[in-house]
Formats: structure tokens, sequence, C-alpha cells
């Protein structure tokens, strides 16, 4: 394909994915297209709203730390160019999100690229584009719908660099750039936080083989650094107005307390779902002793004094807090449905998996250090509230195995074909 034709193509990609997006948006109920994120009406929007009015990045007038500034940023830009160009911020919004849903298909297209043919890698952007849950977050102002692109925009440098790189200055300057768009999607959502790290042994990992340690190590420390240089200045800031070292959020405590209690605790929103008595006995106990739990050792002391009390409980906790990081929904509604369709996507997605790596090259380099990068993530997202919310950003990484299926299955065909005419 000629470069023409595929610039025309990931045009057509874009237009596609905003134009199909706004649809389906606009199809939904009227009570599913109500905002319903929390975090954006207690904390984002208000933050927002101060920096756009020029008071820093306050809350209530005191320096906001329960979430990084990043999407709070973001928005105040929306809300300031809205205002310029006379559009209601609902609209502007709206616009935002849509921008941010097409680019994620548009980077999923250039992921998918540095390893597969043009027409190959249409399947993954297909699939991210109608993939059900991303659609779903993308219908409100939530932190991921800019995460998402912003992340895919650091794996693309990150790849590019790791793949097609050769050394010398350009490889050097992407792997910096990489970690500093990796800094930057850590200050959207702080669960990246350790992201940058991951991405570092990802290069020791699936390096070319032959490369120096040394020079693998160098790589690793560039895209740190990177993202230390977008980060660092607002822990400063943050240490120089509370005198706190704050890593990213200080709801860290509060969010892995949630992580340990959500299945018993009950929330307005929240459906009840059957526990096993001696798991919701050990939630209650860890609830109870919530006073205990201010800071992110203390919820960690407890627990282990906990799961000490009740090993058996503590294990099935843990066993359903992995399983639920795919599939599981806040309000607990729909649950089946989305385990159904997630096992679905999963099913096939392992099925390019092997495919990809029993491949070997690049492929296999490719796929295996997204499957680092989400593994990490799925830690991340066990150690909190289990919800698919918080793993729906990844699965576009895992999408990329997907034309594997196809030319698995293009060879399966071709082989039993050749079998029967040679058996004629």
């Amino acid at each position: 394909m000629s470069r023409k034709r595929e610039v025309l193509l990931v045009a057509g990609l874009f237009v596609i994915a905003v134009i199909g997006s706004a649809m389906v948006w606009s199809l939904l109920p009227a009570e599913y297209r109500e905002n319903q994120s929390t975090d954006y009406l207690n904390a984002y929007e208000p933050v927002a709203r101060a920096i756009a009015a020029g008071q820093g990045i306050t809350l209530d007038g005191e320096i906001a730390t329960r979430y990084p500034p990043g999407f709070s940023i973001l928005l105040a830009g929306v809300f300031r160019s809205g205002s310029t160009l006379n559009v209601a911020d609902e609209t502007a919004l709206l616009a935002f999100r849509l921008v941010c849903v097409g680019l994620a298909v548009v980077l999923v297209y250039g992921l998918a690229r540095l390893v597969w043919s043009p027409r190959a890698a249409l399947i993954p952007a297909l699939a991210w584009m109608t993939y059900p849950f991303s659609l779903w977050l993308a219908k409100q102002p939530n932190s991921e719908v800019p995460f998402v692109p912003v992340f895919y925009a650091a794996l693309l440098l990150f790849w590019l660099a790791l793949l097609r790189g050769r050394g010398g200055a350009r490889s050097w300057a992407l792997f910096l750039v990489a970690g500093a768009l990796t800094g930057a999607a850590m200050l959207i959502r702080p669960a990246a936080i350790g992201l940058s790290v991951i991405m570092a042994l990802t290069i020791l990992l699936f390096a070319v083989r032959g490369a120096a340690l040394r020079t693998r190590l160098g790589y690793g420390a560039l895209v740190v650094l990177g993202s230390l240089l977008v980060v660092l200045p607002w822990e400063a800031a943050v240490y120089a107005r509370t005198g706190k070292i704050i890593p990213l959020s200080s709801g860290g405590a509060a969010t892995i307390h949630d992580g340990l209690t959500f299945l018993a605790v009950p929330k307005e929103y929240r459906r009840e779902v059957n526990v096993p008595d001696d798991v919701a006995d050990l939630m209650w106990a860890i609830h109870e002793r919530r006073d205990e739990t201010a800071t992110t050792g203390g919820v960690f002391r407890v627990m282990a004094e906990e799961a000490r009390a009740a090993p058996v409980a503590f294990g099935k906790l843990m066993l359903m807090k992995l399983a639920r990081s795919w599939y599981g929904i806040d309000s607990r509604m729909l649950e089946l449905p989305t385990l159904l369709i997630q096992g679905v996507y999963l099913i096939f997605i392992v099925w390019g998996t092997i495919y990809c790596w029993r491949q070997g090259g690049a492929l296999r380099r490719m796929i295996g250090g997204n499957w680092l990068i989400v593994g990490y993530f799925w830690g991340m997202t066990f150690l909190v509230v289990p919800l698919l919310r918080y793993m729906a950003p990844v699965m576009g990484l895992l999408m990329l195995a997907l034309p594997g299926v196809y030319y698995s299955f293009a060879a399966w065909r071709k082989e039993r074909t050749v079998s029967r005419a040679a058996s004629v």
C-alpha cells in the first residue's frame, strides 16, 4: 500500500471512529447518557474550574492531591477553548471525548503496523473501535478517555524505538519522549505510577538479541528519566505546599482499603452479590479496623494480620479479586453478560498470542512485552477495587494479537486443502 493511501486509510479510521462513537452514544437511553462519574463531579471538574479561573490546581482553596492534575488540566483547556469559541461546556467536552476516541483508534493501528501489514493492522483497530466497554467508558468524562491516547502514544514511540530503532541519537530521543508521555499518562491516572519501570524491564527482556546490557540499561534509564522529568515538578509543588511526599494521589490507602472490603460493605449504587460467609466475615473484620488503615502501611499491616487469622478466606478473596479485574462493574449490574463478552475477546486474544509467540521475532517481542505491561495493570487493578473499567485501557494492547487468529486459521485451511488434494 502506498504512503498516500495509508494516510487516507488512517484519516478514514479517525473519522469513522468519531462518527460511530457519536452515533452509539446518541442511541443510548437518556438515563445511560447521564454523567455518573462522581470522581468527575466531586474532584476533576471543580479543580479544572479553579485552574481555568487562574486559581491554580486547588480544591476549596487547598492544593488538590486526591488525584494527579493531568485530567483536570486537560479539562481546564477544554473549558477555556469552549469559552473562546462560544461553545457550551457539554459540547466542548463531547468534542474532546470524540477526538480522544479517534486518536486511540489511529494509535492502535499505528502500533499494529509495527508488526503487521496494513490490512492485518485494521483488525486490532476495528476491534478497539467497536469494543463495547471502551465505547461505554467514553460516554462520559472519565479520566480513562484521555489516558488511553496518551498511553498508546507513549507505547507507539516505545515500540518504534525498540523494534525499529538502530541505535544512535534517534533511538535515545524516542525512548526519552516515550518516557515523557508515560509521565503525562501517570499525571492523568495514578495507576500508571510504575509503568516506566515496567517499560524499562520490557527493554531488558525483549530487546533484540545481542543488544549490549549497557545499551538496554541506558534505554530503560531514559524511559524512567523522561517520566520523572514530567512528574517531579508536580511532586515538588505538592511537597512545597504540604510538606509531604505524595506519590501522585493522596487516596491510595483508602482505595486499597476499599478493594479489601468492597464486596461486603454496602454502597447505595452497588447491588449485593453472593459472597462466601468466611470471605464476608474477613472483609467486615478489615472494615471495622478502618481507623488503622489511614496509611498504605497501615492497610497492609491490617491485611496481613487478618490474612493470618483467616488464610482460607483471604485466599478466596484474592482469587475473586484477580477474576473480577476482567469483568467487575462497580454497580454490579450486567456482570454476567460482561463476563461472557470479555471471555470471547480473551479466547481470541490468547489464540492470537500463541500464534505470535510461535512466530518469534518482532511479533513475539511486542506481544510478549505488551502482556508484561498488561500484567502490571492487572496487578494494580487487583490491588484496589477490581473493575473492568481499570483494565479496559490495556485491552487495546492485547487486541494487537488478533491478526494471529486470522493467519493461524488461514494456515490451517491451507494445510487442510493441501491434505485433501494429496489424498485424491
